[in-house]
């Protein structure tokens, strides 16, 4: 049983999970969400996967509620529990064959650095995919009804955020100076709200 309540964005985690693995095929290796909170994008990669799984945040709670959503849920994948902030992360160089952060990036200090770093632990050949859209399998009626929606729960928290998407995410990561990046929408016509890396 998923412990934080419920979440309006639950139903699309499994949804950018299947397009994650669909897209990028990689079911096996090392995998670190940044970010994690509860750990609701790395559970539903595990649930379809044989990753290794990491589940990386700042906040010690998150990390508490992200083991117990995991808990329940008699998953076989191995999984840790790192407290570290994405602009320090404690792993080596060419760690991780996939990274994934969902929401956390609107929320970083300093994002050139976080998204350096998560650059330098992806292995050669690995995948990279940071953002905060809601997927390309998100049905169009549930995309309009939930668009905007951790926008406007961090502002009703208060939560300092800088959301970024079109032409300022691909400032951001110009900004890097990383290569082999490029900026994703979910939906055709619409400003990116994802940023890919290949290493």
């Amino acid at each position: 049983m998923l412990v934080d309540g419920y979440s309006e964005l639950l139903p699309v985690y499994p949804l950018i999970a299947q397009q994650i693995l669909d897209d990028y095929q990689i079911e096996r290796g090392i995998c670190l969400d940044i970010g994690t909170g509860p750990g609701y994008m790395g559970i539903e990669l595990a649930k379809i996967t044989n990753l290794e799984i990491y589940f990386v945040d700042i906040n010690k709670d998150n990390l508490k509620k992200a083991e117990q959503n995991i808990s329940g849920l008699h998953l076989d994948n191995i999984v840790h529990f790192t407290e570290a902030d994405v602009s320090a992360l404690p792993f080596e160089d060419n760690f991780a064959e996939l990274i994934i952060s969902r929401g956390s990036l609107w929320f970083w200090v300093d994002q050139i650095k976080g998204l350096r770093d998560i650059f330098r632990v992806l292995k050669p050949g690995g995948i990279a995919f940071t953002g905060g859209g809601l997927g390309r399998y998100t049905p169009p009626n549930m995309h309009m009804r939930l668009k905007g929606k951790g926008r406007r729960a961090a502002k009703n928290k208060n939560q300092k955020a800088n959301f970024l998407s079109g032409a300022g995410l691909q400032e951001l990561l110009d900004k890097t100076g990383l290569c082999g990046c490029q900026t994703i929408s979910d939906v055709e016509g619409e400003d990116a709200t994802w940023i890919e890396m290949r290493k």
